[in-house]
């Protein structure tokens, strides 16, 4: 669905609270009004030397009792209209995040970090500014100029009026002429923030690597870069506003000098009384704050315009993972068989296909190992599987179904995936284990850490599950985050599990382990491998090999090691290593070195 605005939808959403506010805005201008019309009566009365103590005590409790209406209608007005505001923030930042999860992967691989936060904090911050201040000054300066113009037409004089307001329409070609200078700069202000937020994102999330290659000097010269040119554009709007404002304030204050001027003027030819032109002065003073307010509004409005349009860019960027026309709600479940036919696959932005005609069939309840160098295709292979990316229609099956005939929520619920990068949240371990919409309970929380051999590394945790992780899971090993992963997909007990080389990590006497306890959950299911180790996939049922996006061997483990081919090759060679592996440690003192490794890895 398009989006065309998000100020003005919410406006008509809550059009009576909005109608609401501007009826208490309005009393409190009109009883602003009155203060001028009591200052007039004092001057008159005080001239002509009628003032009596009782009349002077009589306008200071009606100048009270009016300043107590001004405070109570004013102040209630701005919290009924500010809580909209907020409403409004609440509204579009929970409206940004649902919209981003409804949004395929490939979205985010095209975006960074910085300008995402940028969107959530900046940008809204920016649209809730528009509607507490911005309405706000605008419906109080519409109002109190109309009134007051009225006010000082009927009770003062009309051509006084009309010479005094006759500077004020200058405002208008000032603001038209600063329209596009103040929304660019808006703009680029935005855009230097979100570069400057990416760049400490980027920073802190590779701290390690930084301070690794003493890169401490260079990160700091980037980061003075951006900080600089985040206040250079800063500098550049505030000198364009602070310019606008000065000229606006001059307008006002040159119309104030042709009140006092021509005022006076006027009192001394008795045209007007002294309680006129004090009255009629006073008036103008009122309108000085809003007009210049109106100033104000003109920025914060082109800023508001800006932040809407980036806005509304990410609301109208349809999902391309979306359920399927031909999806049926009738499918809940899964057995798990998987067909392939005649698969070819190319990336958005790839120049050429990463998949080549792949047919493979999986029968349910078997296991599938994919094995072949970096960038053959394996990993697109499962992300098509799981509609991370959309294959072709009528080449993948699922228990006979095409995949775009899966609702999407039983896909992926029924598919439990382990994949290369072994994200954790910041959160506990148990909450990442049990990161899930179905509650698990403690038990099976320990047993899935069990079989992903975990379990003992965390019991030793001073809090063991509850155990808080740092971002990203960067508090355990690269082992420990592999084994929670695996834990965490186990958990679901779905009909498919695939693990994206979700061993790399671990020491082969942990990966054997791994796959021991692993028998049990994979029994009855269907389960992927995907590996470089011949050790993790050597017991599957088939075993395919893949180079350049094609399948170029497949079989079991005996029938391709006859082949003499790639599969071979990577077997003899892996053999070597682990022969110069327990040869070197023999010379070290006849313990294994890969043994020597495994506290990495546990």
């Amino acid at each position: 669905m398009h989006r065309k605005d998000i100020f003005w939808s919410h406006i008509k959403e809550h059009r009576l609270a909005y109608v609401m506010g501007f009826a208490l805005l309005s009393i409190s201008s009109v009883l602003q009004l009155l203060i001028p019309w009591l200052l007039g009566r004092f001057t008159d009365s005080l001239q002509v030397g009628g003032l009596t103590y009782d009349q002077a005590v009589r306008y200071a409790v009606w100048m009270i009792a009016v300043g107590a209406g001004i405070a109570f209608f004013r102040s209630t007005s701005r919290i009924y209209l500010f809580r909209l505001s907020r409403q409004l923030e609440m509204r579009v930042r929970g409206d940004l995040f649902v919209h981003w999860e409804k949004l395929s992967s490939q979205y985010f691989n095209n975006q960074r970090i910085g300008d995402l936060m940028s969107h959530a904090i900046s940008d809204v911050g920016v649209i809730r500014e528009v509607t507490m201040q911005g309405y706000f000054n605008v419906m109080e300066a519409v109002f109190l100029i109309v009134v007051s113009v009225i006010a000082m037409v009927s009770s003062v004089n009309p051509w006084l009026t009309l010479v005094t307001m006759l500077p004020l329409p200058l405002l208008s070609i000032i603001a038209y002429r600063f329209n596009k200078r103040i929304m660019q700069q808006s703009t680029d202000m935005q855009a230097a923030i979100s570069d400057l937020t990416s760049r400490v994102q980027e920073f802190t999330a590779g701290i390690r690597v930084v301070k690794a290659f003493i890169q401490e000097k260079p990160e700091r010269e980037l980061f003075t870069k951006d900080n600089q040119r985040a206040v250079d554009m800063n500098r550049r709007f505030v000198k364009s506003n602070s310019l606008f404002g000065a000229l606006s304030s001059g307008i006002v204050g040159f119309s104030f000098l042709v009140s006092v001027v021509m005022g006076g003027i006027m009192v001394l030819q008795n045209i007007i009384t002294l309680g006129e032109f004090v009255a009629f002065n006073t008036y103008l003073s009122l309108l000085m704050g809003p007009i210049e307010n109106l100033g104000k509004v003109v920025n914060q409005l082109q800023r508001g315009k800006a932040s809407e349009q980036r806005l509304l860019e990410i609301f109208n960027t349809q999902p391309d993972i979306v359920d399927d026309e031909m999806a049926s709600p009738d499918i809940q479940d899964l057995e798990g068989g998987i067909e392939i036919r005649n698969l070819s696959f190319s990336y958005p932005e790839a120049t050429r296909p990463s998949l080549h005609n792949i047919s493979l069939k999986v029968p349910k309840g078997s296991s599938l190992a994919i094995v072949g160098r970096v960038g053959s295709g394996k990993s697109t292979l499962v992300h098509l599987l799981v509609r991370l990316y959309n294959p072709p229609k009528g080449s993948v099956f699922i228990d006979g179904h095409d995949i775009h005939e899966i609702p999407l929520r039983t896909l992926r619920g029924q598919i439990g995936i382990v994949p290369q990068d072994q994200f954790l949240f910041s959160s506990t371990i148990r909450d990442n284990i049990g990161f899930d919409p179905k509650p698990y309970s403690d038990e099976q929380v320990e047993e899935a850490a069990k079989v992903a051999q975990v379990y003992d590394n965390i019991v030793e945790f001073p809090n063991q599950f509850d155990t808080a992780l740092g971002e990203r899971g960067i508090s355990l090993s690269g082992g420990q985050r592999q084994r929670v992963s695996i834990a965490r997909a186990i958990i679901k007990k779905p009909a498919v599990l695939i693990f994206d080389d979700s061993l790399s990590a671990v020491d082969t006497i942990t990966e054997d382990r791994i796959l021991e306890g692993l028998k049990s959950v994979m029994n009855k299911r269907t389960t992927i491998i995907i590996g470089h180790r011949i050790s993790s996939v050597q017991h599957a049922d088939q075993i395919v090999v893949m180079d350049e996006g094609r399948i170029v061997e497949r079989g079991n483990h005996d029938q391709l090691l006859a082949l003499n081919g790639i599969y071979a090759d990577m077997h003899h060679k892996q053999l070597l290593d682990q022969e110069a592996e327990r040869q070197d440690g023999h010379e070290k003192g006849s313990i294994p070195s890969r043994l020597l490794q495994g506290g990495a890895g546990a």
